[in-house]
């Protein structure tokens, strides 16, 4: 009797405990799940902050460098070279003997006319000596007809042949002035067989050689350029040129010489506007240290405005949204959007007038497609 009262106890005590652990178990999963943090989402961004630095904004030119100075000499009479005298790459001074042509021809026209000259020297002499026979003989003629001893025929004769030996002294006179003229003629055509360089400098065309045919019209003889100072010309627009003003520094680099950045200055602005373009061309010009060679192509940029400590930011970082000019700005994390007035820009950086402040933390590159209120994980680039 009293087992059979027992083992139903028992029963109960076991089915009691399990409820109760099964109750304790069932009620932990919640509490450890409402434990565990839930994972905030964040977008990573390119960032920076918002600095300082020098801005200059300067005007790009670019063409070929050529000579200041480059002169054609070319036969100023037809004729046969006789001898050429230099080569490409020589270099002469101003005066230099180039070329000379055959002048036997001309040398026997300057004899022909200085004995012209000769010969109209004598004719003068002669006129002369005979004009003053003819003075003596009608002054004569003039004291005698006033004490009646020749008659008035007689003073006119010698009145006329007076006039007559002036006039042929004045034709004399004439032809003498005209054969020193046409001797001129001859020696300035026999000196232009010789020809020279004008100015100092080095040959870089030569056209002919001995013997060849050469004339005006035709290409020249040589080509001489003062390689001392080159120059640099392009066209501006109307606003670019109201922004210089000659004496400009200007930093020039050439093509053919890179890492080298040579100093030049603006020398000319064209005060008339081509009428084709509309622009105005301008000349930049350098001393030439003596490796540039004419012909290279060169860029040079002329600083217009400096502005030092200016904040500023990557051109990429600024965006157009709305019609406004604006930076994603980050601040505690989230993306908002910061209207910005821009300055002075150099091509890659962006003076911020207004809108910024220096430890400002922006999105890098605004062109992400990144909407206000956007959390973001800044990533700072090294």
């Amino acid at each position: 009797m009293r087992s059979r009262v027992n083992h139903p106890v028992t029963i109960l005590i076991l089915l009691s405990g399990l409820t109760l652990t099964l109750s304790a178990c069932g009620s932990a999963e919640p509490t450890a799940a409402a434990s565990a943090p839930v994972a905030e989402h964040r977008v990573d961004v390119p960032a920076l902050t918002v600095g300082t630095t020098t801005l200059e904004s300067t005007l790009q030119i670019s063409g070929n460098l050529v000579p200041q100075t480059r002169v054609a000499i070319l036969a100023k009479v037809p004729g046969t070279l006789s001898r050429v005298a230099v080569q490409i790459g020589d270099r002469v001074r101003a005066g230099q003997t180039v070329a000379v042509m055959d002048r036997r021809e001309i040398d026997a026209q300057v004899d022909a006319a200085a004995a012209a000259v000769n010969v109209a020297h004598a004719g003068l002499e002669s006129a002369e000596a005979t004009l003053a026979n003819a003075i003596v003989e009608h002054e004569r003629s003039q004291r005698l007809f006033e004490a009646g001893a020749v008659p008035r025929q007689r003073l006119d004769e010698t009145q006329t042949s007076r006039r007559a030996a002036t006039a042929q002294r004045d034709l004399a006179r004439a032809n003498v002035a005209q054969a020193d003229a046409a001797l001129r003629r001859a020696r300035e055509t026999q000196r232009d067989t010789t020809l020279t360089a004008p100015i100092d400098g080095v040959i870089v065309e030569r056209n002919y050689d001995a013997g060849s045919l050469a004339g005006p019209g035709e290409k020249p003889i040589v080509t001489v350029a003062d390689l001392h100072s080159l120059k640099l010309e392009a066209g501006v627009s109307e606003l670019e040129a109201g922004r210089l003003r000659t004496g400009m520094a200007a930093r020039i680099a050439v093509q053919a010489k890179p890492g080298e950045v040579f100093a030049g200055r603006l020398a000319a602005i064209a005060p008339e506007v081509d009428p084709r373009n509309r622009h105005f061309t301008i000349e930049v010009r350098m001393t030439n240290p003596g490796s540039l060679l004419a012909g290279m192509y060169a860029t040079a940029a002329i600083p217009t405005e400096h502005v030092a400590d200016a904040v500023a930011v990557p051109r990429d970082a600024i965006t157009t949204r709305g019609g406004r000019r604006i930076v994603l700005k980050v601040e505690g994390g989230v993306v908002r959007e910061a209207a910005v007035t821009e300055g002075l820009s150099n091509g890659t950086q962006v003076q911020i007038s207004n809108g910024l402040k220096t430890g400002d933390v922006i999105v890098a590159d605004a062109r992400r497609d990144v909407a206000p209120g956007t959390k973001v994980n800044p990533i700072f680039s090294r």
